[in-house]
């Protein structure tokens, strides 16, 4: 059986961390995606606060498979996305 995954539209900037839920089967799950994390994605890697809170669909899109992949891999309700996720070893 294929489980679905759905990023929600809403996502918040708290000058730390982006914030975004994705629907599961198995339920809404929060994600974070620390400031340290946004600055190993080009062309954000020295953004500031207002760069992250104008951009952040467009840094949720470029991060949307890695993601997605991580939610799928996990059992907890709550993901946070580090830089090590972006380039596994």
């Amino acid at each position: 059986m294929a489980t679905s995954h759905q990023i929600e539209d809403e996502i918040q900037w708290d000058g730390k961390s982006l914030t975004v839920w994705v629907v599961t089967d198995r339920g809404r799950i929060r994600c974070e995606i620390p400031r340290e994390t946004i600055h190993e994605i080009p062309p954000f890697s020295d953004a500031i606060s207002r760069e992250i809170d104008r951009d952040r669909r467009e840094i949720v899109d470029r991060l949307c498979p890695i993601l997605l992949a991580k939610v799928a891999e996990s059992a907890e309700n709550f993901v946070q996305l580090h830089p090590s996720d972006l380039n596994p070893a």
